[in-house]
Order: C-alpha cells, then sequence, then structure tokens
C-alpha cells in the first residue's frame, strides 16, 4: 500500500469508527498515520530494528529455561516479575531476580521484555495506602471468586505504580538487552486487559463514578510514566473491551477507551508504542477480520502490533487454543502463528512449555515471524 492510499485508509478507519467521539483528537489521527506509515520512531532506532520474532513467555517469578535460552529460534525472554517482590517495602527495591534475568538472557543474545505484575501481584503496603487514603475499591467475581480491587484510576494506586515504574526505569533503561517494556492500566486480574462488565458489574462501576474520561486519564498517567522512564525501549499494551449489548454500558463503543487510550499514547509518543493482544489461538477470525476487536485494534493499529498465546498448546487437554476441538498441538500453534501473522504481528508471546515441547513449530514461527516483509 502506498502513502497516499494508507493515509486515505486510515482517515476513512479513524471517520467511521470516530465520528463524535470525545477523546478522539486531530493529534492522535496524526500520530496514527505517521506512526502506521513507519515515518517516526524512537530516535536512533530504524524499523528496521522493531523486535520480531518468537518471545518465550516465562513462568512468573521463575527463572527461563536453559533449553529456551539456548534456542536460536527465540527472540526474547518475557520476564515475568511480581511488584510484591521486587518492591516490599515501599521504596525498597530487591533487583536480584531480574537483574540475573536479565543477565542470563543477555549472555544468551536474546533480547528481554519486563512484565511487572501490578494487580494480582501488588504489593499490601499498596492496599494500605490507598485505604488510608479513603480510596475507592471494586468487588467482583473473578472466575467465581469474590475479588476487590483498587478502581483503575485512584490517584494513590496510580501514585504508587507511577513511582515504581520509574525507578524500574532508572534501573533498566539504560540495558540494551531490555528492548520491551509492558504496560496496564485496565486490568482486573492479571496484566491483561480485564474490565469487568456483566450488567451487575457495569451497575457498580457506575455507581462508583466510573467514566470514559477517568478511564483514559488513567491510561495516559501509566502510559506517559513507562514511556518517560524507559525512552530506549518500546512499550505494550494489552488491549480489550468494556463491554457492549448488555442494554447500559459503560462506554459509547466496545473498543472506545482501548482504542483511543492508543490514539493518545501515538500521538504523544510517536513510533514507541505495541498494540498487543492477549488471546491468540486458531479461532480469531481470518484478518482483515470482522468488525470486531481483532480488526479495530490489530488490524488498524499495523505495523507496531503484537500477539500472545491464549494458552499453552502442548499437554492441553482442553484445547483451548483450537476452540475446544481436539488437535495435534504443534498444529495448532503453527495456525496460530499464522493468524497473528495476518493481522501483522511482529511479535507472538509463547508459553514457555511450548518453547520447550514443540521445536519444530517454534522453528516455524521464528521463520514466518522474522520472515515478514521490512514494514515501508
Amino acid at each position: 500500500m502506498n502513502m497516499n492510499n494508507f493515509v486515505d485508509f486510515a482517515w476513512n478507519v479513524a471517520h467511521r469508527k470516530h465520528a463524535g467521539t470525545r477523546a478522539f483528537r486531530m493529534p492522535a489521527l496524526l500520530g496514527l498515520l505517521l506512526c502506521a506509515a513507519g515515518l517516526l520512531a524512537i530516535p536512533g532506532k530504524a524499523f528496521a530494528q522493531v523486535p520480531r520474532g518468537v518471545f518465550s513467555l516465562s513462568n512468573p517469578d521463575r527463572i527461563a529455561n536453559e533449553t529456551v535460552l539456548n534456542n536460536p529460534d527465540v527472540t526474547a525472554i518475557s520476564i515475568r516479575h511480581g511488584w510484591a517482590s521486587l518492591e516490599p517495602a515501599e521504596g525498597v527495591f530487591d533487583w536480584t531476580f531480574l537483574d540475573s534475568e536479565v543477565a542470563r538472557a543477555a549472555a544468551a543474545g536474546k533480547q528481554v521484555m519486563l512484565r511487572i505484575g501490578t494487580q494480582t501481584s501488588k504489593p499490601a503496603w499498596v492496599i494500605t495506602a490507598i485505604e488510608n487514603a479513603g480510596g475507592t475499591f471494586f468487588t467482583f467475581l473473578d472466575h467465581g471468586v469474590l475479588t476487590t480491587i483498587p478502581v483503575f484510576w485512584d490517584p494513590t494506586f496510580l501514585a504508587k505504580k507511577t513511582a515504581m515504574i520509574t525507578a524500574l526505569g532508572e534501573h533498566f533503561t539504560n540495558n540494551p538487552a531490555v528492548t520491551v517494556v509492558s504496560a496496564s492500566f485496565a486490568n482486573c486480574c492479571g496484566e491483561d486487559w480485564g474490565v469487568p462488565h456483566t450488567p451487575p458489574d457495569i451497575a457498580r462501576w457506575l455507581a462508583l463514578g466510573y467514566t470514559s474520561e477517568k478511564m483514559l486519564e488513567a491510561g495516559r498517567t501509566i502510559i506517559d510514566a513507562t514511556m518517560a522512564a524507559f525512552p530506549n525501549q518500546y512499550v505494550t499494551l494489552s488491549v480489550g473491551g468494556t463491554g457492549k449489548g448488555h442494554g447500559t454500558d459503560l462506554d459509547p463503543t466496545d473498543d472506545y477507551v482501548a482504542r483511543n487510550a492508543v490514539l493518545n499514547a501515538r500521538a504523544s509518543w510517536p513510533g514507541r508504542l505495541f498494540v498487543q493482544r492477549n488471546i491468540l489461538s486458531t479461532c480469531i477470525p481470518p484478518a482483515p477480520g470482522t468488525d470486531t476487536l481483532f480488526e479495530t485494534l490489530m488490524w488498524d493499529f499495523q505495523p507496531l502490533v503484537g500477539w500472545q498465546m491464549l494458552y499453552p498448546c502442548n499437554n492441553d487437554p482442553t484445547y483451548r487454543v483450537n476452540c475446544g476441538v481436539p488437535i495435534d498441538p504443534a498444529a495448532a500453534l503453527r495456525r496460530s502463528v499464522d493468524a497473528g501473522v495476518s493481522y501483522g504481528g511482529k511479535f507472538i508471546e509463547i508459553y514457555q512449555t511450548d518453547v520447550i515441547n514443540l521445536p519444530g513449530a517454534i522453528t516455524y514461527a521464528h521463520d514466518t515471524l522474522v520472515g515478514q516483509d521490512p514494514d515501508p
């Protein structure tokens, strides 16, 4: 697609999806056009250096397997570490695990994605600080388990989280092995996007003062903090929806908050934000998809898009990555890779167990992801 055609395409997409929305602004459209056309990037980095390939997703707070580190088809290690372990007391950091794992990855010639668990792994002292400040909490059922979290826009929670992000950046931004850092702000149950939106959830959110603007401001706070803390890295944001079709909805459209958070970030930080979906499987519709989150949040935001597998393919008797239908695990992974690449995915986070046990499919994934045509 040449530049003129792309501009027309992006303008039409933006107008079709966002006519009349309050958070969408012309600078955001300009950022989308320039970023997607590959015209802007991190100073000193060309688009040829955009991270591509297989990212092995390590188990939380566990070291990467030596087999993974020695696999030439693995581009990067996604290191997951809990905030509570990183900062057991406010302002007191334990870098032992992260320093060791980043060093092991670097010694093996691997890039690193940093993933800090900021919701289910947040420290107890953060909750105490929010309570002492008179903060607001939201309670919901997470797979049948009654769960309570701070509201996403709580100022104390955001302040403590951004302080941690700043310290993390001071420690790692000059480490050349670290190339991607994850950010999250609408994450109820982990670092994936998650906004509970059953009808009772929606009623509770609205009673607590939920607005689209509050969510977008929370997103801006976290993304800006991550970008500022990591000027030498790309930032990835897992995106999703807030629910539609229940009669009363949280936002004008299912993808309103995610889409506008991305547009705002790309206008402020052009060429630096990856848009990511963490549900890759054989079940997603073929690109460019129908009028769903797959199309609107991945297809439209190329070229900086990435994926994480929904679930391991290996040794899963439920076959979640194939809609519950029995399939050879290697075939399921290959088909998922094809689906992700069809949406322009540059990297795919693949669970470590699959990297270890499905080497042929990992070679296929590496060759497919790295062998894509370079972006214009």
